[in-house]
């Protein structure tokens, strides 16, 4: 090897092993501190579970879930919706999950069950006195209700 190539192995030795060491002194220890921290930390009287729960806001998200299917299916397709949820968890911060079981019919074929989830959000957080009106909340996701097609 010449000079030219040992000085230029020796400098990425060298820059590794400091990008290492910055990373293990510095980065790391940072972003450790930063999620001690109270900066994404969400102050909200609505606590999550990760346990299914009945309660009057997830009743609610559960209508205004419904109100979004029958608005996204088109006119050929009939949809019976059930009069509670299979399931429905609060992740906190006034965001819902609903799981339901529709009866799907297309152009009068026979109904057929589908299932659907949706994911929901109240956008006036701790005033839940606007709970019940539709524009109060948004429509993070839902899966496809299969209309027949």
């Amino acid at each position: 090897m010449n000079k030219m190539s040992k000085t230029k192995v020796f400098l990425l030795i060298a820059g590794v092993i400091g990008l290492v060491v910055i990373q293990r002194e510095w980065m790391i220890p940072v972003a450790k501190d930063v999620a001690k921290s109270d900066l994404f930390l969400i102050q909200s009287n609505d606590q999550g579970s990760n346990m299914s729960q009945s309660s009057p806001m997830t009743e609610l998200a559960f209508q205004h879930c419904n109100k979004h299917l029958k608005a996204d299916l088109d006119e050929k397709t009939t949809v019976t919706l059930p009069a509670k949820p299979l399931n429905a968890w609060s992740l906190g911060n006034y965001e819902y999950v609903v799981s339901a079981e529709a009866d799907v019919s297309h152009e009068g074929a026979a109904s057929k069950k589908h299932k659907y989830v949706c994911r929901i959000s109240y956008n006036n957080g701790d005033d839940t006195s606007g709970a019940p009106e539709f524009d109060n909340w948004s429509l993070v996701g839902m899966s496809k209700v299969d209309d027949g097609h």
